[in-house]
């Protein structure tokens, strides 16, 4: 699931006009607009006495003036925590004065930032950097709400403002990535929610910026904020040049403060080698495994195989599954070098140029689950019945030997044709099983995989399929080749649901035997709010969505999806489209899910995970690219052992693991998109521009946000193009905001509102790796 989304892009004015028409120059009325609404929480300047005291000169006055600081210059002072916090506990439900949550800043424009109310009303908005008051992006801060004369009319609510008065957490690494111009004398973040820097004349000499700046990229860590203008900092390193592949892939991991650099031999050193044989001591009080028919299933191009699965029938008629996860922890000791060092990385980090694993890469090989190896490994046994309902189960330590790593696609046409007699070449099979053992096997999980996922989703599951961009890397030049959007197929949903059933099963074990410190993965309700907008809107394009419950959401969108069944080919694409929208326009109230320590909730709800409608849920089946998983292993094997953590495994300890956990999921995940974007980019580049169909997703006054069809990709649209072409008007009759663009050449009038497909030019930013987008003039008819 995708973040909940930040309060809309642009802010409007208090008194909107029902129609605005404006030509090229919108863009430069947008800028003069945001400048004057940068003045709307601004105190006035003090000054006793205006007009001067008796007997003072006009010099008197204004060198008097000139020591009154001007508020607008200066940052309201901080409220100390001892004194927040006894604010807070006073604070009177009816009449809330401080809020306390994650500030989000918007993306395109640094002077507007969010935070979100318990109860679900529209988010607090806060506005200009000196009522930022010193917050990045990700901190968590507590604000203060203003009284409801200084609240801004936004999108038909009363929106509260505020300030921040105090900082509780600084989550966000006060590094930034960017540049200099005008002279080097001040740096511009590539990110927007970042304010501008001054860096110290010392560190620009150092690194030689007066003599030479021009298209390089820089590192800045910024080490103070004492005015709103501008933050100080210095120079930390140099990237390299703007427009080199590797510098802008580099400067991604920067920015998102992923660590990258290989393990240092002090904490590797005892680690076993690549080809590493287990030992006695290894597979002491173990089940031997390695005569059962396990396997892997993964992409083609794995190399890290932490999960494998294993199904043997019963003589009661029932099976035995298995699902066998790579033992990580053996060869970890918790707390050690190591895994202090594991901990602050806590994910495999997956760009398109390549892959940082989370482990040292001897012990990923070690670790991987390859086929004819002996490997050790932790299992969930699951004795299932033929209708997939769980009779019984249990762990177990063991020693497995897996017989043959499949791909997706392997699976995929062993699913799609059960009967195919498989040549015995085809895969390569260790031990003494054939092709058409693994298939009879295969065939029994997706069965059974068909059934439980039927299951979870009338239990009130809920999912929201987004297209996934992934592009293809030459190893060699460095440089992209080609592109593919991730599809789901049986096969992926095969693997997907013993893995869940794996996680949940460990998770409520966990919760039953450590309630104090099991660590979980919780994903609260979406923003009712922000669903009952999108409810609205897509009922006036006769889509009924219902949002009673994560049950209702997902069943009023699979009828839309199977609506998409009985049109012909042509509608059957476009309404293919319109899911992608209405898709992304649901993710946009979701939350994000995170990990969590389970004492540290206030009730027993708040454990939920809402996608999956389940009362708790945790990570187990990827140790080898997530730290949590690793946790979770130990903490499972402490209860099987009936024995205690170590005593350094505290409630605080589990709640900053899941914190930084979070972060740096969530910053990989968005490096991994901000990657493929990036060689997808490039590959435009090298190709030249192309010709390509997009979907409106939102309509503001002077641009729309479309998503490109083919790509998944969303873009913004602006109309400067469209100079001496054409006369655009914006209106917002019956609330639903549209652009009527009268075209000169040829001359007939395009409409755009949501879910309107459009054709456009999309090209590389001539100065930066992103993608511009160029409305075209639309033809007879839309080809598809």
């Amino acid at each position: 699931m995708s973040e909940r989304s930040v309060s809309s892009d642009l802010v409007t004015q208090n008194q909107p006009r029902k129609v605005k028409k404006f030509y090229h120059k919108a863009n430069k009325n947008k800028n003069r607009q945001i400048s004057k609404r940068e003045t709307f929480n601004e105190q006035p300047v003090l000054i006793d006495d205006e007009k001067g005291k008796e007997g003072e000169s006009k010099e008197e006055i204004k060198a008097r003036r000139a020591k009154v600081p001007k508020e607008k210059d200066t940052f309201p002072q901080h409220i100390p925590e001892t004194e927040i916090d006894k604010l807070l506990r006073n604070e009177n439900s009816n009449e809330t004065q401080y809020i306390e949550g994650q500030l989000r800043v918007n993306r395109w424009n640094r002077e507007y930032a969010y935070l979100s109310f318990s109860d679900d009303q529209c988010d607090l908005l806060i506005i200009g950097l000196r009522d930022r008051n010193r917050a990045f992006d990700g901190d968590f801060v507590v604000a203060r709400i203003n009284q409801p004369e200084k609240w801004k009319m936004h999108q038909g609510y009363n929106q509260k403002t505020g300030v921040v008065v105090y900082i509780r957490e600084k989550i966000h690494p006060r590094r930034t990535i960017g540049y200099f111009k005008e002279n080097g004398k001040l740096f511009y973040p590539r990110d927007r929610r970042v304010p501008l820097v001054k860096i110290s004349k010392k560190s620009l000499q150092q690194f030689g910026v007066c003599q030479n700046y021009k298209d390089i990229l820089y590192l800045v860590v910024i080490t103070d904020w004492r005015k709103p203008k501008f933050a100080v900092g210095q120079i930390e390193k140099i990237i390299g040049s703007i427009g080199d592949i590797k510098a802008e892939s580099n400067a991604i991991l920067l920015e998102y403060d992923l660590d990258v650099t290989p393990y240092s031999l002090d904490v590797t050193k005892e680690l076993p080698s690549s080809d590493y044989s287990l030992t006695e001591n290894d597979i002491k009080d173990r089940e031997d495994w390695k005569d059962e028919c396990i396997f892997t299933i993964d992409p083609d191009t794995a190399v890290d195989l932490d999960d494998s699965v294993s199904c043997k029938p019963l003589e009661n008629g029932n099976y035995e599954i298995g699902v066998h996860i790579s033992d990580v922890t053996h060869y970890v000791e918790f707390l050690s070098p190591l895994d202090i060092q594991v901990s602050k990385r806590a994910t495999t980090i997956y760009m398109a140029d390549n892959i940082y694993h989370m482990l040292p890469k001897e012990l990923c090989q070690v670790c991987s689950l390859s086929p004819g190896q002996d490997k050790l490994a932790f299992s969930v046994i699951w004795e299932m019945t033929q209708d997939a309902r769980v009779v019984n189960y249990r762990f177990a330590k063991t020693v497995i030997r897996s017989c043959c790593q499949m791909s997706y696609q392997h699976v995929q046409k062993m699913i799609e044709n059960p009967e195919y007699n498989w040549p015995d070449n085809s895969i390569n099979i260790d031990g003494n099983y054939k092709l058409n053992d693994l298939s009879i096997k295969v065939n029994i999980l997706h069965n059974l995989a068909i059934q439980m996922r039927k299951r979870r989703f009338q239990n009130g599951a809920l999912r929201i399929d987004q297209p996934k961009l992934c592009v293809k890397v030459d190893r060699i030049t460095g440089l992209p080749i080609s592109y593919n959007i991730e599809e789901q197929q049986d096969s992926n949903r095969l693997i997907e649901e013993f893995m869940l059933l794996a996680n949940m099963t460990v998770a409520t074990h966990l919760y039953n035997v450590i309630p104090e410190t099991a660590l979980l993965r919780n994903h609260r309700e979406p923003s009712k709010r922000i669903l009952s907008t999108t409810q609205e809107m897509l009922q006036k394009f006769g889509i009924h969505l219902d949002i009673k419950s994560s049950t209702s959401l997902h069943a009023s969108m699979k009828r839309c999806e199977e609506a998409l069944e009985t049109e012909d080919d042509e509608r059957r694409i476009i309404m293919k489209y319109r899911m992608m929208v209405v898709n992304n326009l649901c993710s946009r109230a979701m939350t994000r899910a995170t990990y969590i320590c389970s004492s540290t909730v206030k009730a027993e709800e708040e454990l939920r995970h809402y996608a999956l409608n389940i009362s708790v849920y945790t990570h187990f089946t990827s140790p080898i690219r997530r730290y949590s998983d690793c946790v979770v292993h130990r903490l499972l094997y402490s209860t099987l052992r009936n024995i205690d953590m170590p005593k350094e495994w505290t409630e605080s300890l589990c709640k900053s693991i899941a914190a930084n956990c979070n972060i740096k999921k969530y910053n990989a995940k968005m490096a991994q998109e901000r990657s493929n974007e990036l060689y997808f980019t490039y590959l435009i580049d090298l190709k030249g521009p192309i010709v390509t169909m997009g979907i409106v997703f939102s309509v503001h006054e002077s641009l729309i946000t479309i998503i490109l069809c083919q790509f998944g990709i969303k873009l913004r649209v602006s109309f400067t193009h469209l100079e001496n072409l054409a006369l655009v008007e914006y209106s917002s009759e019956c609330s639903i905001p549209t652009i009527n663009i009268s075209w000169k050449q040829p001359a007939i009038t395009q409409v755009i509102n949501v879910f309107t497909l459009l054709h456009l030019r999309v090209e590389k930013h001539p100065e930066s790796f992103q993608l511009i987008g160029t409305l075209l003039p639309p033809t007879q008819g839309i080809e598809i």
